[in-house]
């Protein structure tokens, strides 16, 4: 793991120019950043560097229509000190910029590329050479060097340069003074903001979580100190002689802390999206403000095009335990909620500024549009008044285990009570005693309130303030679905006699539904007498019972067996009848002195003849 967090990429830019009053030259600099042996054809000098290693690549970028010497390293910079003929002329620019690790090297022409083309399209010749050295973590410092002519081409002139300097080109880097247009140094952060956007461009393209920014720790509004500046003399001297400095010795033990820093981050996001409750790390006395760094890292994980630092202190739970929503409660009360799936940001709660802005930025950063929810209704428990301060932890767990039970997923526990997700627009913020409707008061949101009442509070529940009417007769309706008084509401005629019809015709249908499972169970009782299962006989009705032991024969009693359940249950009423005619002959049999069926084992020869039962399972011969 490196210095930088998680959802952070290095970034380094820094422009300079090649000053023929300070001793440099143009080709000197081309030959020892591309590894080469060139020579000045000014001064006649060799300037040779084969020998410097960790040279990945280099490559020379012109404009359209450039003439082929323009693509010769030692030809062009040669052409470049001769085109400049004051001692103190600047005969290069030079820019040294980071390539992030995220990005794979097969991309990294493409990402130069597009940090050169500006530089390009203003008419300058670019000289890319890419350097890979190792890091003080002994991963590789990739980094390019980009060497820019100060002059346009020109075809007529005698070194194939303009007369004139490149303004445009210089524009990138200088305002303020002769150059106009803003304050000094304003045209370099400009250029390294735009940098950094490219950088951000290719990490999503890589499908890195990372992003770079331009600015100082300062300028974030982030605490971290910066870390001392350690120059290519002092870093070049330090290898040589294989020991630190004082200034390396501080910077290493930053970086050192740094990184364990970020290790302890890493562990208490992780702590914060598996562990039960609130979503948040155990306080650390060393450190109390580094709650807010892993809430910053997991909304940075999250949104990486986001920039959150502004509301550090605003942030009091973080919650990203579902991979599609988010869900942000701030310090003043207030949510702000973003949701994948419906590509929206929701805020709702308190009204806060500090809340509104953060929607704004998640938005900004994804794309979602902001929906601002107000809070439409409030009910409780009969007799209690809201509770002053925020919910305990163990209760918020119970609460929202409760709501899990009922068949409600999206649930989150914090100290301002249980936040229930209800699908669309509508939300439920259960506090125990309370429950506040968010948004549109649903057909949902009034279920799961009746269902609330009725399991945890007696039965009973209380509209506390003002309610739209409308939903007001809802609810009393679904209160009536789900035993629950609701104290205090008398309702209107017209929702009373729409509750009468709808529990008549619900009765009705109970009665119906039970005469169903009545005949369902008698045809498989049937079915199995007839079968021979001697158990099912005895649990028939005596009608039944007689229909099958005593009107039927063994060759009907074995049709019947055969038959489907349909047709026995539509059969039902006949089979009573022919039934209860066997057990009126069977009785009168008994006063006559003749035993019954059912006190011996075998009929009297001269019983006479059974009434014909209907024949089952031939299609000749179907039940009437």
């Amino acid at each position: 793991m490196t210095s930088l967090p998680s959802n952070e990429a290095l970034f380094h830019l820094n422009a300079k120019v090649i000053q023929r009053s300070r001793g440099k030259s143009a080709v000197a600099a081309a030959a020892y950043r591309a590894g080469a042996r060139l020579t000045d054809a000014r001064t006649g000098s060799v300037w040779d560097y084969t020998r410097k290693r960790h040279i990945l690549d280099s490559y020379v970028t012109a404009p359209a229509g450039a003439p082929a010497w323009a693509l010769d390293r030692e030809t062009l910079w040669s052409r470049a000190e001769l085109a400049e003929v004051r001692r103190n002329s600047q005969t290069a620019r030079e820019i040294e910029v980071s390539i992030p690790r995220d990005l794979p090297p097969a991309a990294w022409r493409a990402f130069l590329a597009d940090v050169a083309r500006p530089y390009v399209e203003a008419g300058a010749v670019v000289d890319t050479c890419i350097h890979v050295p190792p890091a003080a973590d002994k991963a590789l410092n990739a980094h390019a060097h980009m060497l820019m002519t100060c002059r346009r081409l020109d075809p007529v002139s005698e070194t194939g340069f303009a007369r004139t300097r490149n303004n445009d080109l210089a524009a990138f880097f200088e305002s303020g003074g002769r150059r106009g247009g803003g304050t000094r140094g304003d045209a370099l952060k400009a250029e390294r903001g735009r940098v950094a956007a490219v950088v951000n461009d290719h990490l999503r393209r890589a499908g890195s979580r990372r992003r770079a920014d331009h600015r100082s720790y300062e300028a974030r509004g982030d605490p971290r100190p910066p870390e001392p500046h350690i120059g290519e003399g002092r870093k070049s001297a330090t290898v040589r002689r294989r020991s630190h400095d004082r200034r390396t010795i501080v910077v290493a033990g930053l970086r050192q802390a740094k990184t364990i820093e970020n290790q302890i981050i890493e562990v208490e996001k992780e702590m914060a999206v598996r562990a039960k409750g609130f979503a948040r790390a155990p306080a650390r006395k060393d450190r109390p403000e580094h709650q807010q760094d892993y809430k910053l890292g997991l909304l940075a994980d999250r949104f990486p095009d986001g920039d959150f630092t502004p509301f550090r202190d605003a942030l009091y739970l973080v919650d990203i335990k579902d991979p599609r929503r988010t869900r942000v409660l701030t310090r003043d009360g207030a949510w702000v909620e973003a949701d994948d799936e419906s590509g929206t940001v929701s805020l709702w709660g308190p009204r806060s500024p500090a809340a509104a802005a953060l929607a704004n930025a998640i938005g900004g950063s994804t794309g979602y549009g902001v929906d601002t929810l107000p809070r439409t209704a409030t009910a409780k428990k009969p007799g209690k008044n809201r509770r002053k301060g925020g919910i305990p932890e163990a209760e918020a767990i119970s609460l929202a285990d409760r709501w899990r039970r009922r068949g409600f997923s999206d649930v989150t526990e914090s100290p301002a009570g249980v936040r229930v997700g209800l699908g669309g627009r509508s939300r439920l913020l259960d506090s125990g005693d309370h429950i506040d409707l968010i948004g549109p008061v649903s057909d949902a949101a009034l279920r799961a309130l009746a269902a609330k009442a009725a399991e945890d509070w007696s039965g009973t529940l209380e509209l506390d303030g003002p309610w739209p009417p409308e939903a007001t007769a809802r609810l009393w309706t679904e209160c009536q679905r789900q035993g629950v008084e609701l104290a205090g509401y008398t309702p209107p005629p017209a929702a009373a006699a729409a509750w009468a019809a709808e529990s008549g015709s619900v009765a009705d249908m109970a009665t119906k539904l039970r005469a169903v499972r009545s005949e369902t169970a008698e045809s498989d009782l049937l079915l199995g007498a007839a079968a021979g299962d001697v158990a099912s006989l005895k649990k028939l009705a005596p009608d039944l019972r007689a229909f099958v032991a005593g009107h039927l024969d063994d060759e009907q009693r074995r049709d019947l067996a055969r038959a489907d359940r349909e047709e026995v249950v539509a059969s039902l009423v006949e089979f009573r009848k022919l039934g209860a005619a066997e057990l009126e002959r069977q009785k009168a049999e008994r006063i006559a002195g003749r035993p019954s069926i059912f006190d011996a084992p075998a009929k009297p020869a001269d019983a006479p003849a059974r009434d014909a039962a209907p024949a089952f399972g031939r299609r000749s011969n179907p039940i009437d």
